[in-house]
């Protein structure tokens, strides 16, 4: 980018400065004008998350482009689902609209412009609440634009706006209501994806799974939202490995996808929803499965919101 980015960035960090100095690396070409920082702090009974979690702090030294820099460093360690909301919440507290990445989420220098123009063009759409990095749609190309809407809120690198993060509630205080009423059967008709999700927010509820992403799809479609959801690919994630909280395997190929650049941002002639999309991100990813392929899937994660290993969770969002 040949001028400085005008939207705000949120840089989420924990222990792995040699992903972080990749990812820090791109924010750097873009330049943004205002750069939050958040950092977890270390974890007790883990000994090399001090010395990480310092070596992230000291990237903050190699922020050399004109920019006002403002900082989350965690004394003690949150956890994702405290840690990475907490911080999502002090972003949208002192901005309006805002980029976010983890430290992680390598995006091509044209993921910036995509999350730009399209937060700018959305601005005043309240039925817009996310707009997504990556693309798993295995080489299918969606409506007539740039872009296309879907249900599946991907957090590998996305953008937002406070009116719809204002809408977030980490401990999804309305659930015990949605579940009574079975709502999920009016947001999908596929029994095997409604109990996938509904098992997710069972543990997320019950305080079973430690993290924070699945509250934001909750949230999101608890509010009749949408989601923008680039057709070429404007993230990857680097951060697969034993070293990685919840992304030790990539059974499903998500991880390490080439970077796409998007050379022009054409809108879509209409602002509905993709079913083709969505049906296809659910029914890969985003569905109760059984016997040996359960249990492979319960020590391993799928792309999707981006999390834990747990007997609920076999993956999130890409």
């Amino acid at each position: 980018m040949s001028t400085q980015l005008d939207i705000p960035v949120l840089f989420i960090l924990f222990n792995r400065p040699r992903h972080a100095r990749k990812v820090l690396e791109q924010i750097r070409q873009a330049q943004p004008k205002e750069l939050f920082i958040a950092i977890d702090g270390p974890r007790p009974n883990h000994p090399t998350d001090r010395e990480q979690v310092a070596q992230c702090t000291a990237l903050l030294d190699e922020i050399d482009w004109p920019c006002q820099v403002y900082k989350l460093i965690q004394p003690r360690n949150l956890g994702c689902k405290r840690g990475v909301s907490t911080a999502i919440t002090w972003f949208f507290e002192q901005v309006e609209m805002g980029i976010i990445l983890e430290d992680d989420c390598l995006p091509d220098p044209s993921f910036f412009t995509f999350c730009r123009e399209t937060l700018l063009y959305h601005q005043h759409n309240s039925s817009v609440m996310h707009i997504s990095g990556v693309n798993f749609q295995g080489g299918q190309r969606h409506g007539d634009g740039s872009y296309f809407y879907s249900k599946i809120c991907h957090i590998w690198g996305w953008a937002t706006w406070r009116r719809a993060w204002a809408k977030y509630d980490v401990s999804m205080q309305s659930y015990a209501e949605f579940r009574q009423n079975q709502v999920i059967k009016d947001l999908f008709t596929d029994q095997k994806v409604q109990q996938f999700w509904t098992e997710a927010f069972d543990g997320v509820y019950a305080g079973q799974i430690d993290t924070w992403d699945y509250q934001w799809c909750y949230t999101i479609w608890t509010s009749g939202g949408i989601c923008v959801c680039p057709n070429q690919n404007l993230i990857s994630n680097i951060g697969f490995g034993q070293d990685a909280t919840h992304t030790k395997e990539d059974t499903e190929s998500t991880g390490n996808q080439p970077l796409q650049t998007l050379t022009e941002i054409v809108h879509p002639r209409f602002l509905i929803e993709s079913r083709r999309a969505t049906e296809y991100s659910l029914h890969k990813f985003f569905r109760k499965v059984s016997g040996i392929k359960q249990r492979m899937e319960n020590i391993t994660n799928k792309p999707g919101l981006k999390n834990v290993k747990t007997t609920f969770r076999k993956h999130l969002l890409p």
